[in-house]
């Protein structure tokens, strides 16, 4: 026991209050914020955030059977990257915030409290006046089942003190933070209870035996959580697996969200509330109030990129090899556990973890990129179903699993669309380069008809000569194919003159241009005139001009 804490009669050791003046005005002169642990920067966030278990090399030169306990460690590995520190910063503001209406030095407190002592003896629902009522805010962290959400609270929370007693003339136990798992069956009577049992631990209180007993009302129980939560100053109300709701039976779920609505708005509680994507349509719906109030906006952390922090999160953990073999991390083995993962930070642990033991066991002491994917195979089968889900982006196969379903499923196809379309983008590429290629040729063709027409050569013999140089000589410019097509047609020229027959040859010219034409299905007006050879119709005006 330290200087700065006292042991209760229950041997729990908590906290005496210790005043920082404060900087900002807002939280000047209340206690409740002042005892608080100091607002941290980025920096300090990232330093005290992490949790980096001891690890020595000589560690590898253990027998197998320590090394395996050793390789546990990991579990309790936690490095925070952006969203958990953005996660810091938004509860660091909340708890604080929610202080502001709540202070003991001044009379609303007091009335805040008479009030709620009032209503519990008039058996009146619970709620207070407009006038006295808080700024609490609510905000809610919702994510990918395995994606750290809870680890990441208790790490946060972890920065705090429980329970801070304040002596006189404050002279209170302030509560600053209290953590409950949503009951299993969704009861509002069960978690009231759980809520004074959790009191009692922490200041050796009797509330439990007092209030909570089963053969209690849920009303006087609710009342009762309310004053209480205002008398000992809970700072934030944590209630993590809020998707149990959603196996509920009948108006259980609307009745515990329409109660936490109320903790926030009428008694002054900050709430925050944990949950798998599966709870996405319950807060969306039924909490649409308490979001409305929500200061600090809600989290949604799905599946983490392979980007800068996935990096960070990786070589920090890999330093944590007790192989004989020390393998360095290189942008494959980055990609692998996270294509093995899907950016799943539980999955990517438990990989690196489960692929040492194998490395281990089969005495190849080494991680490699091939054990990894082995290992994510046979020893992941559970998980192996959503992860296959994941990879596939297949919507129908991901709505199988509730927990993983992307808040935006839009957006979230967007962002797969590259990986899952790969194939079909080199398809797209070949395509591509074949129309260019094509273009190319027709370009190509254009030129070489028009430069023969440009020499009096007929529109069609110029089509099929360029059509045929360019099918054999395709690799010649422009130039050559020009020449070569000039001999061509002097090769058909003379072919034709020599196959003409006599009565061809004594055809005059004009013969064979109405020839030409009725073999068009033209008539020889038509034909000659579009040779030339005659004018067209002179138009004659209505008045005969």
């Amino acid at each position: 026991m330290t200087k700065n804490t006292i042991k209760l009669e229950n041997g729990i050791e908590v906290s005496l209050a210790n005043y920082k003046e404060q900087v900002l005005a807002d939280y000047r002169g209340n206690p409740l914020i002042e005892a608080l642990p100091p607002i941290l920067s980025f920096e300090e966030a990232f330093e005290q955030l992490s949790f980096l278990p001891q690890f020595h090399p000589d560690e590898r030169n253990l027998s197998n059977h320590h090394r395996y306990h050793a390789i546990l460690r990991l579990t309790r590995f936690f490095q925070p990257i952006g969203q958990t520190l953005n996660l810091e910063q938004r509860f660091s503001r909340f708890i604080r915030y929610g202080y502001i209406g709540r202070n003991p030095r001044k009379k609303e407190h007091v009335q805040v409290l008479n009030e709620l002592h009032k209503k519990l003896i008039h058996n009146d629902d619970i709620g207070l006046p407009p006038d006295i009522r808080a700024t609490a805010s609510s905000f809610t962290l919702m994510g990918f089942s395995g994606i750290g959400k809870t680890s990441a609270v208790e790490r946060i929370i972890s920065l705090y003190p429980q329970v801070i007693l304040h002596k006189e003339p404050v002279n209170c136990f302030q509560i600053v933070w209290l953590k409950l798992n949503c009951p299993y069956d969704g009861s509002l009577k069960s978690l009231c209870m759980d809520f004074f049992q959790s009191i009692d631990k922490l200041i050796g209180t009797n509330y439990f035996n007092k209030y909570g007993k089963p053969s209690y009302s849920i009303s006087s129980m609710v009342t009762r959580m309310g004053q209480l939560a205002r008398l000992h100053c809970i700072g934030a109300l944590i209630i993590d697996e809020i998707q149990h709701l959603l196996s509920t039976k009948g108006e259980a779920s609307e009745k515990m969200m329409n109660f936490f609505v109320t903790l926030i708005n009428e008694i002054g509680i900050p709430i925050l509330t944990i949950g798998t994507m599966k709870a996405k349509t319950l807060l969306q719906k039924d909490f649409r109030q308490a979001r409305r109030s929500s200061g600090q906006g809600d989290m949604v952390w799905q599946q983490m990129k392979n980007d800068d922090d996935w990096e960070v999160l990786i070589t920090s953990m890999w330093d944590y090899q007790w192989t004989r073999n020390y393998t360095e991390l290189d942008r494959h083995l980055l990609d692998v556990i996270y294509e093995e993962s899907q950016g799943i930070v539980d999955i990517a642990v438990k990989l690196f973890i489960l692929a040492q033991t194998r490395a281990i066991e089969t005495e190849t002491e080494k991680v490699t990129a091939n054990l990894i994917i082995q290992v994510a195979k046979e020893d992941l089968k559970l998980v192996q179903p959503m992860l296959n889900a994941l990879k596939s982006g297949n919507l129908s196969e991901i709505g199988k699993f509730e927990d993983i379903v992307p808040m935006d499923i839009d957006e979230y196809v967007l962002n797969r669309l590259p990986i899952l379309d790969l194939k079909a983008k080199i398809q797209e590429k070949k395509d591509k380069i074949a129309t260019e290629r094509q273009m190319k040729d027709l370009s190509m063709e254009e030129r070489l008809v028009l430069a023969l027409i440009n020499l009096d050569i007929e529109t069609e013999i110029a089509e099929r000569i360029s059509k045929n140089i360019i099918k054999k000589n395709p690799t010649l410019s422009i130039s050559e194919l020009m020449q070569k097509s000039l001999e061509l047609v002097e090769e058909d020229r003379k072919k034709l003159k020599n196959n003409l027959t006599k009565g061809e040859r004594s055809k005059n010219q004009l013969q064979l241009v109405i020839d030409k034409g009725k073999k068009d299905k033209k008539a020889a007006y038509e034909a000659l005139y579009e040779e030339g050879f005659i004018k067209g119709l002179i138009t004659i005006n209505s008045k005969g001009d």
